[in-house]
This record gives structure tokens, C-alpha cells and sequence, in this order.
């Protein structure tokens, strides 16, 4: 699922937004700087101060940040510690959630007895890749860091 393809086209998305959105906050707060020492009105330097650090608090936590959450997420799934379960798939949420900064559908298998709920197991499947076709019952082995799937397969029976 995971490639380092994936991951330099992050890292490429990343350095365009930095480079996008800080250099017009940077002028914002150099033209509040020069305001302090040169002396413009108070309320030129009372909105430059805000439209600098409001903007740059908006751009961060909607723009950049998802973004390195994301990173560290593809840098966990090619690089982290892995670990296999094979079990049989039980259902799949049909609503996303938000786990660490990144969007997951949350889905159970069973590595044991279906009925004893203490062999269920919960996973989490990248919300950006396509949901999988997989049916009840069907036999699963998923490749996890943590509880986040970072490929899977059809097991053999």
C-alpha cells in the first residue's frame, strides 16, 4: 500500500505549502516589526499583528499540519516496526474517524473463535486508499504497525 513514492510526494506537497503560505506570513510579520520601530499608527501594528499570527495559527492547523500527521504516519508504515495477524474479517464502519491526525475506517477480525469477543482485534484502514471488497468471513493477514494496517492479503487457507 505504502511506497516511498508516497512518501517524497508528501514531503514535495509539504515544502510547496511551507513555501506557499510562510512566505506571505513572513512579510506580514516583518511589515509588523517595521510598524513597531517606525512607528505607523497603532492600529496598522494591531492588524498586522493579528493578521500575522491568525493566519499563521489557521494555516498551520488546517494546511501543514494534517500533512505531517500524514508523513509520520507513511514514515511509521515504511520504517516502523511491523507485526502480522491473520484472522477473518467481521465489518468495516462506514463512517471515517480521526486517529493521530489521520482519517481511518476502524474494522474487526477475528483471529479465533468468532463468538468470544477477547479474539476480535481492531484495525484501522488508510481512509485515502480505496475501502477493500472483502466479504465475512473472509480470511485476512494484515500487515500493522500498531493497530494501522499497512498492507494485507488474502490469507491461505
Amino acid at each position: 500500500m505504502y511506497t516511498n513514492e508516497i512518501l517524497q510526494d508528501i514531503r514535495k506537497q509539504l515544502k510547496i505549502r511551507l513555501l506557499g503560505f510562510g512566505l506571505p506570513i513572513l512579510t506580514l510579520i516583518v511589515l509588523m516589526l517595521v510598524s513597531f520601530f517606525v512607528r505607523w499608527p497603532e492600529a496598522v501594528t494591531v492588524i498586522l499583528t493579528v493578521a500575522s499570527f491568525g493566519s499563521a495559527v489557521f494555516i498551520y492547523s488546517m494546511l501543514i499540519s494534517p500533512l505531517l500527521a500524514y508523513k509520520k504516519h507513511i514514515q511509521h508504515a515504511l520504517n516502523g516496526r511491523t507485526r502480522q495477524n491473520t484472522g477473518s474479517f467481521l465489518h468495516m464502519e462506514e463512517e471515517s474517524v480521526w486517529r493521530d491526525g489521520v482519517q481511518f475506517y476502524p474494522f474487526m477480525i477475528s483471529v479465533g473463535d468468532k463468538k468470544e469477543e477477547g479474539n476480535h482485534r481492531l484495525f484501522y484502514m488508510d481512509a485515502n486508499f480505496p475501502r477493500p471488497e472483502w466479504k465475512e468471513d473472509d480470511l485476512i493477514t494484515l500487515t500493522s504497525y500498531d493497530n494501522r494496517v499497512t498492507a494485507w492479503e488474502y490469507a491461505k487457507e
